[in-house]
Order: structure tokens, then sequence, then C-alpha cells
């Protein structure tokens, strides 16, 4: 029994247990970040005394979002050893679209929970898909940022029920809500739709959705005329199954 003890306290101790981060959305990641863009990673330092990042210096490839870095910090360990569950090591010569946060430091941060996309031989239909999003989003000079966390309350995935076995063209639509104070929504507009009558009828629905929202301890209030930019995802037949929309980033 002691052996077990002290196994699950050196488990702790060493961080082993998965880190807690949900998979934000590209939409959700791409709103709340300060500085996205295709970086390359050049040289990485080891970390400072008592710090848990690391700096890399980076070669910007594309800049989708933010000022020109020469420089980012990553939340791990730049030896790669075991540090906590959170942690990353990112080699040199790698690749990714980074999503960092600007600290209090005036330091821009990436990490396990920034909803990092490195760019390599695996999963090749979701990086061509994300890169296509966010080469909409420069070319709609959408770069505003916004922290606060918003949640759908759950009518939306029933609504989208009605597209099952629809047929088009677009792997994704964008639309931008803008709010009143209370979450009550203004307007629903598309930024970069599936065509009509598509993008209608998906206006009408997300008019109808209902939200809540946190920010620095407040919930469900936000100033006025707060946006959010919602995905909705096109997912074609598979396997017997039939294609569907979904806000699911999948």
């Amino acid at each position: 029994m002691k052996k077990i003890l002290y196994i699950l306290i050196f488990l702790f101790s060493i961080g082993i247990f998965a880190c807690d981060c949900g998979e934000p959305s590209i939409t959700e990641k791409y709103i709340q970040s300060d500085f996205v863009a295709n970086v390359t990673i050049l040289k990485i330092y080891p970390n400072q005394k008592g710090k848990q990042v690391y700096r890399a210096d980076i070669k910007i490839n594309e800049l989708f979002k933010g000022e020109i870095l020469k420089s980012i910090y990553v939340y791990g360990r730049s030896d790669n050893r075991i540090g906590t569950s959170c942690d990353i090591f990112i080699p040199e010569n790698t690749t990714l679209i980074a999503y960092a946060r600007k600290n209090n430091d005036g330091n821009f941060e990436i990490g396990m929970c920034s909803g990092l996309l490195y760019l390599n031989k695996t999963n090749q239909k979701r990086q061509e898909r994300e890169l296509e999003i966010l080469k909409t989003f420069k070319s709609k000079n959408i770069n505003f940022t916004d922290k606060i966390s918003y949640r759908e309350k759950g009518k939306l995935h029933k609504n989208l029920e009605q597209f099952k076995g629809v047929e088009i063209n677009k792997t994704y639509g964008i639309y931008e809500i803008v709010f009143e104070s209370d979450l009550t929504i203004k307007i629903v507009t598309e930024i970069s739709g599936f065509g009509n009558p598509t993008d209608q009828k998906l206006i009408e629905i997300i008019e109808k959705t209902e939200w809540s929202s946190f920010n620095n301890g407040i919930n469900d209030k936000v100033p006025e005329n707060s946006k959010l930019l919602i995905g909705i995802y096109y997912y074609p037949k598979e396997k017997g199954n039939p294609s569907f929309l979904s806000q699911y980033y999948l």
C-alpha cells in the first residue's frame, strides 16, 4: 500500500496527468490571440532560472494577425525533460501556426492550450482548411482581439441537423455575431459563406441562438457591440454516413 502511495505522489510531482484544456476552435483561438502566424522555430534558449517558459527565435513565413516578432516564449522546458503535463517542447526547424497571447511583461507566449497547428505530413486536410480560413481572415482584415469566453447554450447542433445529406462544394462558412451588452444578438453577418440559400438559412438559425459568457469573473455581460466569429463546417459523406454541417471543428 505504501508503495502505491509513493508512486501516486511521484506521478503528481512530475505532472504526469493530462493537461486540462479543451481544444479551441479556429475562430475562438484566432479571436483570443494577439499574434497569429505561420512560423519556423530557428533557435531555442534554456529556461532562465525559475521560469516556466523558454525563448524561441522565429522566422515568420506568413503573418495573419499582430505585429512582426523575432521571438516568442514557449510554456515548457527547453531541455525536453519532464516538467508539468502542460509543458511542450518545440524542436528547432519546426514549422507551425503559432497562436500567441501577450502577457503582462509584454512577451508573446504559446503553450499546450494555445491550439497550435504543426505543419507536417499528418492530417494535411485539416492543415489546408485551417490555412485557408486564416487567409480568409487576413483578406477580410479581421484582426480584432477579444478575450471573452463565449458558449452557445446547445440548440445550434440540433438546428443544423436539417442540413444532413446536403451537397456543398466548400468546407466551411464563417459568420460574425454582434451582441448587445446582455448577449442579445444584434446582427449576424456572413464573412465567408457557402452561398445562398444555405447562408440565409444559417444566418436565421444563428440569429436564434442563445449564448453565455465569462470574462474576469463577470458572467453573461459584455461590452456593447462585442463581436464573435462562429464557424460552421461541412463534412462530406463517408463510409455510408451522410454529409452534415457542424459548429464543431474536427
